[in-house]
């Protein structure tokens, strides 16, 4: 399913703690794909009930402009063998499903490799700046760069501009 037009979107990396990234996909003719982040704002949570009622916010914005259109997020899945994981991220990922209805339009699942197709000359030019909100994820790799990593795909391979 291919998303269009410039509305907000939510991208979200799940777990203890939270990284999350709202962005605009834009037109950016010096991407490879012609795709690029307007980055609105980030951040990082540890508590994964701030971070749902931050989600709800974005659903219940009073101005339409600042509401969210739909979330990108990245999954968990159980897999043999491996018995680490973190309860908050299933209900993160299960309150933002919700939050979207389970609309395929609206909410997006990617797996935790996929993220590794926004390497760091693609992630670079959303950390340059020292301001914020451009700064994203600044003081290493953390969950909010998890994020964007998962903006940055879902905007190369499922939005289109109207």
């Amino acid at each position: 399913m291919i998303a269009r037009g410039p509305g907000l979107w939510l991208a979200v990396d799940p777990g203890g703690v939270t990284g999350w990234v709202l962005f605009r996909p834009v037109v950016d003719t010096t991407q490879l794909a012609n795709v690029g982040l307007e980055i609105a704002d980030w951040g990082e949570q540890p508590n994964h009930l701030r971070f749902m009622d931050f989600a709800m916010q974005c659903t219940n914005a009073r101005l339409p402009s600042e509401r969210i259109s739909g979330i990108v997020i990245e999954g968990w899945w159980p897999r043999e063998g491996v018995r680490t994981w973190q309860p908050e991220a299933v209900e993160v990922i299960g309150f933002c499903r919700w939050l979207m209805d389970g609309e395929p339009g609206r909410f997006y699942v990617q797996k935790p490799s996929e993220r590794e197709w926004s390497t760091p000359e693609k992630i670079r030019r959303y950390r340059e700046n020292r301001d914020r909100p451009n700064n994203v994820g600044k003081g290493g790799e953390g969950h909010a760069v998890q994020a964007l990593r998962h903006a940055l795909l879902w905007a190369s391979t499922r939005w289109r501009p109207e």
